[in-house]
This record gives C-alpha cells, structure tokens and sequence, in this order.
C-alpha cells in the first residue's frame, strides 16, 4: 500500500533544487509510473524526524533497473519546534524492465517494531 506519498517527479537530466520546481506531477494513482533509462526521479514523502522515525527503503533495489541518488531531509519553512518536513529521495531509472521501490517509516533501532507508514511505488522503464 502507498501511504504519505506526496509527489513523484520525473524530468531528464539534474535533479537540483531549482530543477525539482520544473519537474512533471504524479498522483500515486498513476502507478505504475513509466520512464526512460536515464530519467531522473524524485519521491517525497512527508517526514517528521524529531519523533524518531525516518523512511528506509524496505527492500534491496534493483540496481540493473534503478538507482539510488540521493536522499535528504528538508525541514519545513516554519519555526514552529517539531514542525513536519519532508524526506526527498532521488533515484535514476538505469535500464529496461519493471521494479517496485518499497520504503518504510521507522525508527530505526525498533527492530521488532512494524514500520508506522509504508510507501511503494512501481517504476516500469522503457
């Protein structure tokens, strides 16, 4: 199940701040979400890190079909203590085939602990 999916952007090319704002939106219920190897995307998914909990991804990726970037937190434009912000992961589509990235939001010394929230996402790369 996809949970506090916020945005899936998809652009070709860098994937810097000022590039993020340009990038094409998707709702989660467009998955799966179809892309070009080389394609650049980014997930953001809402986070909070003064309770403890920060997104993992839950399974190995498929290194052949995606690729890890970058992931960061972003705090919120707040000055509100304990104000939410958002959790911004970068990944490159790097060849052909159809894949699922699934993160979890956890505290991550809570091993026998179910994850509080669940994304998944469906890339398929043409």
């Amino acid at each position: 199940m996809m949970t506090c999916l916020l945005i899936l952007f998809i652009s070709h090319g860098c994937a810097q701040e000022s590039a993020i704002k340009k990038k094409k939106v998707f709702s989660g219920s467009e998955t799966p979400f179809t892309m070009k190897v080389g394609d650049e995307f980014v997930l953001t998914l809402e986070s909070n890190p003064t309770t403890g909990y920060q997104w993992q991804v839950a399974d190995k990726l498929d290194g052949k079909i995606v690729r890890l970037i970058s992931s960061e937190y972003k705090a919120p434009d707040t000055k509100l203590v304990g104000a939410g912000g958002n959790e911004v992961w970068t990944f490159r589509a790097e060849g052909r085939g159809k894949t699922a990235i699934n993160l979890i939001y956890v505290r991550p010394w809570e091993k026998d602990t179910p994850p509080a929230k669940t994304a998944t996402v469906t890339i398929v790369v043409d």
